[in-house]
């Protein structure tokens, strides 16, 4: 995260129709939209391969980092893929 009050104040004039979409992204990753503005900035700007803060959760586990969501999506695939694969060995339905 950023220290807001060492950042700078800049007007930008959007198109209403990309300002919605960009609404609704902020919305869908839990941001503010000058946030997502910033997000979408750091990630255009930063070297290919560069690595981000790791992410913390809350609550029960606040001790533990959150995956990233590429990281889940390849995970999920891996188990399906076993789960498949065991199913059929088995005889199951694939």
């Amino acid at each position: 995260m950023y220290d807001m009050a060492a950042s700078a104040v800049v007007t930008v004039r959007i198109d209403p129709v990309l300002l919605t979409a960009l609404k609704r992204k902020a919305a869908r990753e839990g941001r503010t939209v000058s946030a997502e503005i910033v997000s979408l900035i750091r990630g255009a700007i930063s070297p290919p391969g560069a690595t981000r803060k790791p992410v913390r959760s809350m609550g029960l586990f606040s001790s533990f980092e959150a995956p990233e969501l590429d990281d889940l999506r390849a995970l999920r695939h891996q188990l399906s893929r076993r789960l498949r694969h065991s199913s059929v060995r088995r005889g199951g339905a694939a």
